[in-house]
């Protein structure tokens, strides 16, 4: 992966507050922001803008933007979260980078809602000077990793399967030479007394939906589907199933809140996870039984996709729960020490 080193400094807060970042070179500005969140510790529920000469770029949390980082923004330029509290940051393009990560850092975020600069200055002094905490770099490195995202492993593994292409009806059944060695892989998949039967495994038969909604299978002519030609780009797989949750609306809502509580805090039975949901969309005419309908819906999807998993035991965090949704990640970071990665159990 091509990537660029941006050196980002919180303005007008002391002490300095800045992170010398490795992002893929080809961000959109939606994905800048989302790294640039991760990087600073900022919660990422206001509006944000992109800056460069005399150019504007507006954002709403849930809008998307097409402008990329390698092609719209100047090697200065600057990024402001939240405008009604005046939060600035100047960016520096400082040239190639290495692995997407944090290189380097100081100081941390002030907290969200302080009133911008200049209250937060005064703040400070009341307070003594008191610091918000110490700046982890290998925590912030790992943050941004995560949420730069990487391919859930059932999603490579049906790739490799499918290799040149394979047979696969509307229905998505697969051949054995597929549904078999999904199987051995994902046990937990299949329906009691159907091991062997076509549609046996409901997470392959939605995650063949995802990837053909995607566009990361295509199909082959003669019932035949194929990896779509740049399936083997992993920044390509990513985009594409990000954008199959729809951002901005309540499925998207209902997926990345319930698999970053789950990231956040482990295994917890279904009536907690609604809670958790409602207590996001607080404000907006939201019942139980919307997110419990949603939820039921996307199962099959959130299984196949190793973001999660439902058993009579409760709800499990799968091994992608952290790197696939960006507002899973965000979620699941909070601001201590990040949990180890969770596995399906």
């Amino acid at each position: 992966m091509t990537t660029t080193r941006l050196k980002v400094t919180l303005r007008d807060v002391e002490p300095r507050v800045l992170r010398v970042l490795d992002v893929p070179a080809d961000s959109t500005l939606d994905e800048l922001h989302d790294l640039f969140q991760i990087g600073f510790g900022w919660p990422g529920r206001q509006p944000y803008q992109f800056a460069t000469g005399l150019t504007v770029f507006l954002a709403d949390p849930g809008e998307v933007r097409e402008e990329t980082l390698d092609e719209d923004l100047d090697p200065h330029f600057q990024y402001r979260y939240h405008p009604g509290e005046g939060w600035e940051h100047d960016v520096v393009v400082l040239g190639p980078g290495g692995e997407v990560g944090c290189v380097y850092g100081e100081g941390v975020c002030p907290p969200e809602g302080s009133g911008g600069p200049r209250h937060y200055a005064e703040r400070q002094r009341v307070l003594g000077d008191s610091h918000p905490g110490e700046f982890c770099q290998g925590v912030v490195d790992l943050r941004v990793r995560q949420m730069a995202g990487a391919v859930p492993a059932s999603v490579q593994l049906l790739l490799d399967l499918i290799g040149e292409g394979v047979e696969a009806t509307a229905y998505g059944e697969f051949p054995e030479s597929v549904a078999g060695p999904m199987h051995e892989r994902r046990p937990r998949w299949s329906v009691p007394g159907q091991i062997g039967e076509k549609n046996a495994l409901p997470p392959l038969t939605a995650l063949h939906s995802v990837l053909r909604s995607a566009g990361v299978l295509v199909p082959a002519g003669s019932g035949l589907v194929r990896p779509a030609p740049r399936a083997g780009d992993p920044r390509f797989v990513v985009r594409r199933l990000r954008s199959w949750f729809a951002p901005g609306t309540f499925g998207a809502l209902v997926a990345g809140t319930a698999v970053g509580h789950l990231a956040a805090h482990g295994a917890t039975d279904e009536s907690t996870l609604i809670d958790a949901v409602l207590g996001a969309e607080r404000g907006h005419a939201v019942t139980e039984y919307d997110i419990r309908t949603v939820l039921h819906h996307l199962r099959p999807a959130l299984t196949g996709l190793d973001l999660a998993e439902s058993t009579r035991a409760g709800w499990f965090p799968g091994p992608s729960a952290r790197s696939l949704l960006p507002r899973a990640t965000a979620m699941s970071t909070g601001s201590g020490a990040p949990q180890q990665e969770l596995t399906i159990r």
